[in-house]
């Protein structure tokens, strides 16, 4: 019988907050990050998540696959070297797990292990910060009538892959047809886990099956909407004219440095 390896998601504190590496080993990963460790890198890499299962090769293609087919986030051809936020990644890994019958995760970030007592630590996305941050996410209304969500109850569950916190802002970018950023929202509440109230915005995927798996993915932001943009400034050809670098296809923190010209056109003109 074919022996169980391992795919993962490593990080490193010399890298960006968001950059992993993704690959896949026969061995235990710490083994692994070991080997990694070496002059390329001015620090070690430290493990995220793992993903066990006999397949672990098939796993770590789909993965890659899965991340290439809706992004262009590979840093560089033929490495495992990703611009995608480590939580992002494990959203993945858990939705290629639904696939295989025997796949275990673990969420290494969230566990220190001291002698034999592991403790839980509390995830990154909790450390309060000082101030609030502003974030661009965008949406895609062939999967979800955000729409039709926000007039009928003028808030929204979104499932929380960035290290959100309530009191940010969020902006959201409407994909093609409209391709313009549409609303902002204040951020209610971060970390929600799913309750009944959710099942309330069912009717606006428009697969049920994608309800089953934001359901499953249990970590979601609630959004109250603030305001509702009319001004054709916000569409994706002036957005482009004032620092952003392409449409929207992953979730941006607006409120870094690099984003600042961004950030000042929208809401100077929102």
């Amino acid at each position: 019988m074919k022996e169980a390896g391992y795919v993962y998601i490593l990080t490193n504190p010399s890298f960006k907050e968001d950059w992993v590496k993704i690959g896949k080993s026969s061995r235990p990963v710490d083994i692994r990050s070991k080997e990694l460790d070496n002059t390329a890198v001015p620090l070690p890499f430290e493990i995220y998540a793992t993903l066990k299962t006999v397949k672990y090769s098939e796993a770590e293609k789909l993965i890659h696959h899965y991340i290439e087919r809706f992004t262009n986030l590979r840093i560089r051809n033929n490495r495992e070297f990703f611009n995608v936020a480590p939580d992002v990644a494990l959203s993945i890994f858990k939705e290629v797990a639904l696939l295989l019958d025997d796949a275990e995760i673990e969420e290494v970030f969230k566990q220190v292990v001291v002698g034999k007592v592991e403790k839980t630590c509390a995830d990154k996305s909790n450390t309060p910060r000082e101030k609030a941050v502003t974030w661009l996410l965008p949406a895609n209304s062939k999967f979800f009538d955000v729409d039709g969500c926000l007039k009928k109850y003028n808030e929204i569950y979104w499932t929380q892959n960035y290290k959100i916190q309530k009191g940010d802002i969020v902006y959201i970018y409407l994909s093609s047809p409209d391709s313009c950023i549409k609303y902002k929202l204040s951020v209610e509440a971060h970390d929600v886990q799913y309750n009944s109230e959710f099942e309330k915005e069912r009717e606006f995927y428009v697969d049920a099956n994608d309800f089953e798996t934001a359901k499953a993915h249990n970590r979601f932001v609630k959004l109250r909407l603030l305001a509702e943009s009319h001004t054709h400034n916000m569409s994706l050809p002036h957005l482009l004219q004032n620092g952003l670098a392409m449409a929207p296809r992953g979730g941006m923190n607006l409120s870094n440095a690099s984003a600042a010209k961004l950030l000042k056109f929208i809401e100077e003109n929102f």
